[in-house]
Parts: C-alpha cells; structure tokens; sequence
C-alpha cells in the first residue's frame, strides 16, 4: 500500500471515528427498531406468550378488514386538507411579516408559540374551547341564539376540529421557515422588479413565489410526515372516534399494540405507514427534481 493510500485510508478511520457518537444512538434508536418492527410483521405475538411465526398472515388479516381502508383514508383526508392551507397560509403568513419591525416579531412569536407548546397541553384547551356542554364554542353559538353543536362527538364535525387544531398548531411553523426563504432573496431581484414596475403581487407571484420553492418542497416534505405520524391532538380530542371517524394508522397502531396487545398485527400497521411514507416522500422528491430541473 502506498503512502498515499495509507494516509487516505487513515483519515477516513479518523472520519469514521467522529461520525460513531452519532451513528450509534441513530443505529440503536432508529434503524434497529425499524428493522425489529418489519421482523414482527411476520409474528403472532402478545407480550406473554412465545412468538409464533405466521408468514404474511397479519398483512392478509388488515387488509382484509374494512377497518385499515377507512382508516387510511382519514390518514390521507388530513394530509389532503391540512397541508395546502398549512402551506399557502405559512407563505402568505411570511410574505406578510417578512419585513423586519418590532410589531412583526410579536406577530412571529406569537404565530409560532403553539409549535413550541406542550401538545398534551393545546389539545387539553381544545378540548375544553369544544366540550358540547360549557365549551367557549358552543357558549358563544348560544349567546347569537344558535343551537349547541357536539363538535367533537359527531363524525361530521369532529374530523374538521382535528383538521383545525393541527392547521393551528402548525402553520406557525410554516410561517417561519417562509420568512428566512424570503429575507434570503436578494434585495437587488425585488428592488429590480419593482423598477419595472411590477406591482406587488406581480412580484410575489412571479419572483416570491418560484424563489422559495426550495422551502415549499422541503416544508412539503416536512408537514406530510408530521400529518400522517399525527397523535396525541387526535388522542386527547376524540381518541379516534366517533365511530373511529377520526382515527388515523398512528392511532390504529396504538389501539392494536398497547390496548389489545396484539403487537405482531400492530407492527403490520406500522410497516404499512412506514411504506405510504417512503412512496409519498419519493413522490415528492421527484416533483421537486422536476421543478427544479424546469427552472
């Protein structure tokens, strides 16, 4: 081996020696389980009993069951209508306060506080604005003279009080990230723009708007993942009912592993979230080669 060589190998070992304190955690933490996960898929198990091998048979079962289609549907209903009106209320949002001014940073933080609350917490307010009985909600309705509405125990309203919740909690979020894409535009392609005489919302649409695609892409990426693992605001409002009208594949999983302990069949749920994941992200990288390539 050549000197050359020896010194390139060494400072890969020496590379490999600072990226370990972080590919262990992430090895222990998050490939393992992962892999564990899939290998359960194929087990009868219930935490008391020995693991029995039954091939594809949970796959089979879920499938089978009218119960994983509704519920993937409602999965795929919240990405649907959480996330365009995260985004193009995040982009609005940022090309409202992106100009530097001490009211602006009021208006951020107080935008971008329920992303940072305990969401334990913001659901137990939710919860409390929305009870049928002496919810802020329902005690406004009646001082117009309107009829109380039992938001969260009717299908048809209580998945449009998840949708809002989480529209509320995560658009501040959004926002932010909007803020740097646009404060990181240059001020010479706005100040040019504006010289020709392009109106405002010539410039958003047509200059704001393209340049910050990057930040659409990567938040798509983002929002979609964090919509479909969602749980803990569908846990504490309706615990995915009424009826499981609410009730997402995170939620199913949870029921099915830590209720009714059926930890090989839960396990299948997870692997199918996992997988409608990985197929949505790689749809969404494409596209955003693809615009990218274009511009």
């Amino acid at each position: 081996m050549t000197k050359k060589k020896l010194n390139q190998v060494k400072q890969e070992a020496i590379g490999i020696a600072f990226i370990l304190p972080a590919l262990i955690p992430l090895l222990v933490f998050v490939i393992y389980p992962i892999i564990r996960c899939f290998v359960l898929s194929f087990y009868s198990y219930n935490m008391t009993s020995p693991m029995k091998f039954v091939g594809w048979r949970n796959f089979q079962k879920l499938f089978s069951r009218k119960e994983i289609w509704d519920t993937i549907f409602n999965t795929l209903r919240y990405a649907l209508i959480v996330l365009p009106v995260i985004l193009l209320g995040g982009f609005a949002l940022g090309v409202a306060l992106s100009k530097k001014s001490k009211v602006n940073v009021v208006y951020r933080t107080l935008i971008f506080a329920p992303h940072v609350t305990s969401m334990v917490a913001i659901s137990s307010v939710w919860l409390f604005v929305f009870h049928p009985q002496y919810g802020a909600v329902n005690m406004l309705l009646e001082t117009f003279g309107m009829m109380p509405v039992r938001w969260l125990n009717e299908p048809a309203t209580a998945f449009w009080v998840i949708s809002f919740v989480n529209i509320w909690r995560m658009i501040g979020y959004d926002t932010i990230v909007f803020i740097g894409g646009i404060q990181n535009i240059s001020s010479e392609v706005l100040e040019a723009a504006t010289i020709d005489g392009a109106s405002r919302w010539r410039t958003i649409c047509h200059i704001i708007f393209p340049l910050t695609s990057p930040t659409t892409f990567m938040l798509m990426i983002l929002n979609t993942i964090g919509i479909l693992k969602m749980f803990t605001v569908i846990n504490v409002l309706t615990g995915g009912g009424p009826a499981k009208s609410t009730q997402n594949l995170v939620i199913m999983l949870h029921d099915y592993a830590f209720n009714r302990f059926q930890v090989g069949y839960a396990s299948a749920i997870s692997t199918v979230l996992f997988l409608l994941i990985l197929v949505i992200h790689i749809v969404q990288r494409t596209l955003e080669r693809k615009v990218q390539y274009d511009q």
